[in-house]
């Protein structure tokens, strides 16, 4: 408990001192959910089926809604930011466990903010979701997404903790094309996720074993995560 409030503590602090961080967060997410709305919105043949890009960009979107975007989230490329960053907080006396927690409390309540921004306009939008969309449906469907989110988000503190910015740049590029191969090897034997996910939203609603198996996995994938990043960064060499 006590880590926790540590960890608040840093996140309000870090949020503090990015006033506009969430402004912005929300007007680039806002862009992406009207963007994507489109693409969902694209429909193939006379049977309707979604557009296979739907699910690469779907892959590739939803675990980056995990993210306040600000200054450091930027520039993590040109000068290692996050690097920069746990070098300083090294030497303040917070334990490296209340760090690793409050990023993932940020993550946690950027999915809640922006998963809600993204999935409203996205409901709203697209002709091709909306006609499911029944309350049960759209927090099903959404929430199940938000699970797999969280997921590869934990992959993504994971490198951005003990990885430099170089190395983080480029596996994350690996991420995105693993997303690419998924998606074709679904479009490959006739499937597509979106439509999937939108069935079983749809059928089962907040039943749906698939948006609690997705919700479970995106849990446990922070939690494997926090334990390994915080073993691996107490031995990290920031110099």
């Amino acid at each position: 408990m006590e880590i926790m409030k540590q960890a608040w503590t840093i996140t309000r602090q870090d949020l503090r001192n990015n006033p506009y961080a969430l402004l912005w967060t929300l007007l680039f997410i806002m862009y992406l959910g009207f963007t994507f709305s489109f693409v969902v919105s694209m429909q193939l043949g006379k049977s309707g089926a979604l557009n296979p890009a739907a699910d690469f960009v779907m892959l590739v979107l939803i675990p980056i809604l995990g993210y306040i975007y600000n200054r450091r989230t930027f520039k993590y490329l040109q000068e290692d930011s996050y690097t920069h960053m746990l070098a300083f907080l090294r030497i303040l006396p917070i334990p490296v466990s209340a760090v690793i927690m409050s990023r993932i409390q940020q993550a946690v309540l950027a999915f809640i903010v922006n998963g809600v921004v993204f999935f409203t306009i996205l409901f709203t939008v697209s002709g091709t979701l909306r006609v499911y969309a029944g309350t049960g449906f759209i927090l099903s469907f959404a929430l199940t997404w938000i699970g797999f989110g969280m997921l590869v988000h934990a992959i993504y503190m994971y490198l951005e903790f003990l990885k430099k910015g170089k190395a983080y740049f480029w596996l994350s590029l690996a991420i995105m094309l693993i997303c690419g191969i998924v998606a074709i090897v679904v479009r490959i034997y006739g499937a597509n996720l979106v439509s999937i996910t939108a069935f079983y939203s749809k059928e089962w609603q907040l039943l749906s074993p698939v948006m609690w198996g997705a919700l479970a996995a995106g849990v446990i994938g922070m939690l494997v995560s926090y334990q390994i990043t915080l073993r691996k960064l107490i031995k990290r060499d920031l110099a």
